[in-house]
């Protein structure tokens, strides 16, 4: 006569949470539950960098590699310069849709605890990229990332096509010399106007007038302004020293 084996109770139900727990997390990823996995579903657009993924019970917070946009919904700063529209911009192309999220290895979570990442849309669109490229965003290049080169450059093409958040940019030198020299009554080459040499810094939204003394602006955060009428228009308030 066989001699039945018994399984012990306790490793039936041992195996049985393992299966369950493994196809959980299967249909979890799959239906874009997993931040880190292959595939996710943004499921809210909070402004133009940063972006909800998940669905069902759990959201996580993500933040966009690389890329300031201007702001919308902060508690303590008013809404800047081009912010709805690089907002609605990210609406309009990640919302509802799924996406694809790479990471950078050492540096996964920001002090707010967001998600950092790159987002690279179904049709192979890097998204970062694209925020920069048609002036949605800057180039954040305060810390290094595997692409900050390739942003800087792409940011300066949309600085010089001035799109988006650069419309405002005037990248001048001094006004050309009038056919036949000088300006009546006036020797040597003219004066540049005090209007045409204004500058603003992009990320602290404040605008210098010749001889202030923070007149000087890192060339990477720098727009220039014919007129403070066009500063202030762009958003910006006139520096205080």
């Amino acid at each position: 006569m066989r001699k039945r084996i018994r399984i012990p109770t306790r490793l039936i139900s041992a195996l049985l949470f393992c299966i369950l727990a493994w196809a959980a997390g299967q249909i979890w990823t799959s239906s874009g539950g997993d931040p880190k996995g292959r595939q996710v579903l943004v499921t809210a657009v909070v402004d133009g960098d940063t972006i909800h993924v998940g669905r069902g019970w759990r959201h996580t917070r993500v933040r966009l590699i690389g890329v300031d946009t201007p702001e919308t919904v902060h508690p303590k700063k008013p809404i800047e310069f081009f912010g709805p529209e690089a907002s609605e911009f990210t609406k309009s192309s990640l919302a509802g849709k799924w996406v694809h999220l790479e990471f950078e290895p050492s540096d996964q979570i920001d002090a707010y605890g967001r998600l950092l990442a790159y987002v690279f849309m179904e049709d192979g669109t890097f998204f970062n990229r694209e925020l920069v490229r048609m002036g949605y965003a800057r180039a954040y290049t305060r810390f290094d990332f595997r692409y900050r080169e390739d942003f800087r450059l792409v940011q300066g093409e949309a600085r010089q096509a001035r799109l988006g958040l650069w419309v405002a940019a005037r990248q001048k030198g001094p006004p050309p010399i009038p056919a036949g020299g000088n300006i009546a009554g006036q020797e040597g080459p003219p004066s540049i106007p005090a209007e045409g040499k204004i500058t603003g810094n992009v990320r602290s939204k404040i605008y210098h007038l010749p001889g202030q003394q923070h007149y000087t602006i890192p060339e990477e955060d720098k727009v220039y302004f014919a007129t403070e009428g066009e500063a202030i228009s762009a958003g910006y308030r006139r520096s205080k020293r």
